[in-house]
């Protein structure tokens, strides 16, 4: 899966008749990707100040397919996002549950909700070969913390994905901050919060 996150780039101010229809198109093609098996899940982030718009954990092959699948969104054709391709080794299962779900009622409500969700940096003290990322991963899900986690491959600059439970951004911060691996400099955490439909995940 290679989860693509929206960056914003500096943009000018849009009419609202302008935002309402970029967005109607968005949607329409996060319907559109899922429905053609592209697309696992979606979400919009929820921070001050807002860096990254939101994420597509999608289903491809290889980094240029996914890149390529994430240009044809109707923020990006009309330069409102830019487009970073992370390929991210995450759980199986992401989406199952929901798509089972809502093909069986069409009607059912979406549940949005937030969970915190954390970029892990190489830190000062990062060395090649670490067993950190793995080492917190089991940690936290031990302590029932996640719903679903996973590293970034060797050569990308981030080196994991931790996506929480519906725990207050304060808890998720504690929890990190308690990690050897982040105590020892090895980790550098980016707190985010990430707003998903119910039944996406599979932890």
């Amino acid at each position: 899966m290679w989860p693509s996150s929206d960056r914003i780039p500096p943009e000018p101010k849009l009419s609202k008749e302008e935002g309402e229809r970029i967005q109607t198109s968005h949607m329409a093609n996060i319907f559109k990707m899922a429905e053609d098996g592209r697309l696992a899940s979606a979400g919009p982030f929820d921070d001050t100040p807002t860096t990254i718009s939101g994420i597509f954990v999608m289903k491809a092959t290889s980094p240029e397919e996914a890149k390529r699948i994430a240009n044809q969104d109707p923020t990006v054709v009309e330069h409102r996002n830019t487009i970073d391709v992370h390929p991210w080794q995450g759980p199986v299962g992401i989406g199952d549950e929901y798509f089972r779900l809502h093909k069986a009622d069409p009607k059912m409500p979406e549940g949005m909700g937030p969970h915190p969700l954390v970029l892990f940096h190489p830190g000062p003290n990062w060395k090649p070969g670490t067993t950190a990322v793995a080492e917190s991963i089991i940690a936290l899900r031990s302590a029932g913390k996640l719903v679903a986690a996973g590293p970034l491959d060797a050569g990308d600059p981030l080196k994991a994905l931790l996506i929480f439970q519906r725990i207050p951004a304060a808890d998720e911060i504690g929890a990190i901050e308690e990690l050897p691996a982040v105590k020892a400099g090895i980790l550098k955490p980016e707190h985010h919060i990430f707003w998903s439909s119910a039944h996406v995940f599979p932890w």
